[in-house]
């Protein structure tokens, strides 16, 4: 192999290990996101649960009763729906899939589980198309069943 072949070799090498370095660190980000998510309801505060959400009148959360708009009515939902430590139980999310779309979006699948004192269970899939916003990941799309 001739050096300017070694060269052009070790620059691909290089930008594919940069590349992956980077993806790597805001897949981290995201992951990270989740995991406060979970800490947060599990601590009874659905309003930090929240901040991994856009704060923005056209978030959109599909769930069982249809398409929900804006941060604030998602909010009221978790609120309406998960009143009580009882019903909020503990909140355990499971990621199957994630990939970026591009340099400013990404896609995720999970399953997302709650377990009650009473010994019961509710749990489903989500769907969820993350962008980043101002420097920071944001959920702008939520499809949970």
């Amino acid at each position: 192999m001739k050096n300017h072949q070694r060269l052009v070799l070790f620059l691909i090498l290089i930008g594919y290990n940069t590349l992956i370095f980077a993806q790597n660190k805001e897949k981290n980000a995201i992951f990270q996101i989740m995991n406060e998510q979970e800490k947060a309801w599990n601590s009874g505060d659905l309003e930090k649960f929240m901040d991994g959400y856009w704060k923005n009148d056209s978030l959109q959360f599909v769930g069982k009763n249809g398409i929900t708009y804006g941060w604030k009515n998602t909010l009221q939902n978790y609120q309406k729906n998960y009143a009580t430590p009882e019903a909020k139980g503990k909140l355990i999310f499971s990621i199957l899939h994630f990939q970026f779309i591009n340099k400013k979006n990404a896609f995720m699948i999970g399953k997302w589980k709650i377990e009650r004192q009473d010994k019961s269970i509710l749990q489903g899939h989500f769907t969820l198309i993350w962008r980043k916003i101002d420097n920071s990941w944001k959920i702008i799309a939520d499809h949970s069943s």
